[in-house]
């Protein structure tokens, strides 16, 4: 028998895989809801993302989603989804969409663009654990990097360019330096790639988790786990119902940790205290969002595309902004625009701590500047997150070399500090673990 704690999207793509193979196992969930981060609020004709905003689409997550029966649920993202901008110079501007087409547009500086042309003849240099920062400063320019480089990691991480790991993070990109010698000589030999399309579901992203979840025939809500103990090969789990209180101990061949690192360690505290302290060490950035909805007719500057992202040198209150109504035209009134601020991540965790109207004052301001909008908005939501995204950086890599031997105990991890932190990946690396169970 499996035990699955924690039913995220990959405690619950584990369960799911594990029941198609017709592999005993329980998923463990501590309160009444799965799907972990993905949550999906209405409110009248407002549908807003507690959370993931989107997904790639690739053919393993086309597949899956054919499996749920959630293929005519299926919503794209509108054409403008690509169209990427950037604020600089106290200004929202389009980025291109590739190295390349920077050389030809007016975002970069002249001697910008030179260093992107003498990175291909560049010395390969690696140092171990280098940052975002440093390697794309060395490969190009310090523009590239807190213009181009620097909003995309607070983007995607809510994190410090100068901390987190390239290996880690940009994978890909790392390899063309030590395979060719250059980024812009693997880009050309490797191929851009073709550009995944953006989706979503009609009534959100937490569909997804939802029907997972109605199909799962041994899911235990509000069941906490509260022990573990190693004893030869099996695990003895000590599980506490959060209504009655009741405890339960039962024996399992493998246990799976699909949640946070700091709910791991808390777990492993007295049976495995070294690694515990490690995983303890993983910094997770918080982060406050404000969603805020205007009138069409009060928005002078209604850009279309993805949204805006605010380089740290531009010492913004505003860490990015989506335009959620530009990419999924149903998630608000049609005479409406739909925002989704983005406040605090590991650079200004002291913003989050901000109340909720002094961020909604804050956020509203500095979108009227931003957007040209004359009126007051006509709905605004604030969420946030004390521990939201994992950060990649040498923590998170220590983490993760301190858990690779536990596997020897029967004891796995696959959530999206393990291996990939996007939506798509965490679902699909659920699922192959599952197989190698």
């Amino acid at each position: 028998m499996i035990a699955i704690i924690g039913a995220g999207i990959s405690g619950l793509s584990l369960a799911y895989e594990l029941q198609k193979a017709g592999k005993p196992y329980v998923l463990f969930e501590s309160t009444s809801k799965t799907g972990g981060y993905i949550h999906s609020k209405r409110f009248d004709n407002y549908l807003l993302e507690i959370g993931p905003n989107s997904i790639l689409m690739d053919k393993p997550f086309e597949n899956f989603i054919s499996e749920l029966g959630l293929e005519n649920e299926i919503t794209l993202a509108a054409a403008v989804n690509k169209n990427r901008f950037i604020y600089k110079n106290g200004q929202i501007k389009k980025i291109p969409s590739g190295p390349l087409s920077l050389l030809f547009s007016d975002f970069l500086s002249f001697s910008a663009k030179k260093s992107i042309l003498r990175e291909i003849n560049k010395k390969c240099n690696h140092y171990p654990d280098e940052s975002i920062y440093d390697f794309f400063s060395r490969r190009f320019n310090k523009e590239i990097t807190d213009y181009v480089v620097d909003p995309f990691t607070t983007g995607v991480y809510a994190g410090d360019a100068q901390k987190l790991l390239i290996q880690d993070t940009f994978p890909v990109l790392y390899a063309f330096e030590k395979d060719y010698g250059s980024i812009i000589k693997g880009l050309l030999k490797k191929g851009f790639g073709g550009r995944r399309k953006t989706v979503s579901l009609k009534n959100g992203l937490q569909t997804i988790s939802d029907t997972i979840a109605s199909s799962l025939t041994h899911l235990e809500l509000n069941k906490k786990v509260i022990d573990i103990k190693l004893t030869h090969n099996v695990i003895d789990l000590t599980t506490q119902d959060q209504f009655s209180q009741l405890t339960e101990t039962r024996r399992f061949s493998k246990v799976i940790f699909c949640g946070t690192t700091f709910h791991a360690a808390e777990l492993l505290t007295n049976v495995l205290p070294d690694i515990s302290w490690t995983l303890n060490q993983v910094h997770y950035a918080p982060v406050k969002a404000v969603y805020a909805a205007f009138k069409k007719t009060d928005v002078k500057n209604q850009m279309q595309g993805f949204g805006v992202l605010y380089p740290s040198v531009e010492n913004s209150f505003l860490a990015g902004t989506i335009w959620n109504s530009s990419i999924f035209p149903d998630r608000c009134p049609e005479d409406e625009i739909l925002t989704t601020s983005f406040i605090g991540g590991i650079k200004h965790p002291e913003y989050t701590r901000l109340t909720d109207q002094e961020l909604k004052d804050r956020a509203i301001d500095q979108l009227k500047k931003d957007l040209q909008i004359n009126g007051n908005p006509t709905f605004v939501y604030v969420a946030g997150w004390e521990k939201a995204i994992p950060q990649y950086d040498i923590k998170l890599q220590e983490a993760r070399k301190a858990v690779a031997g536990l596997k020897e105990k029967n004891l796995y991890f696959s959530s999206n500090w393990s291996k990939s932190i996007t939506l798509g990946n965490c679902i699909q690396n659920a699922r192959e673990l599952a197989l190698a169970l």
